[in-house]
């Protein structure tokens, strides 16, 4: 009983690494691969967000720009420069300006996934 208490702490605490606190919504997920590449998160629905920020899982990822386009067609470029190891996020994101309604959020990014197959999982969520 006791055992298995533990490995139940143990995944909780696992889970919890990875995801920001319960007052972010995750808004999308994306696989990335090995190399320098880019990605686009597109954000569903009409909703407002103050800050994003992206979690990794599984590998490593240097994050080395985004670009958050907003539904009144403005966007924000946010260097980031940041390697963000598994179960880590990036600093909050604060979205500028009034109309904070994101519809995608561009990724450039280098992922440390050396071997074939290998992939690094990357969360956007907005709060």
């Amino acid at each position: 009983m006791k055992t298995k208490l533990l490995c139940v702490a143990a995944a909780l605490m696992t889970l919890s690494i990875a995801t920001p606190a319960s007052a972010w919504d995750l808004l999308g997920t994306r696989d990335v691969r090995d190399a320098v590449d880019h990605d686009t998160i597109v954000v569903e629905g009409a909703r407002r967000f103050d800050h994003i920020r992206l979690c990794v899982a599984e590998r490593p990822v240097h994050f080395i720009d985004l670009d958050i386009r907003f539904a009144n067609g403005g966007h924000q470029d946010v260097p980031i420069r940041a390697r963000i190891r598994p179960g880590q996020c990036t600093r909050d994101i604060n979205l500028e300006g009034e109309d904070r309604n994101i519809t995608s959020v561009n990724i450039v990014y280098e992922a440390n996934t050396r071997r074939r197959g290998v992939h690094a999982t990357v969360r956007l969520y907005g709060e």
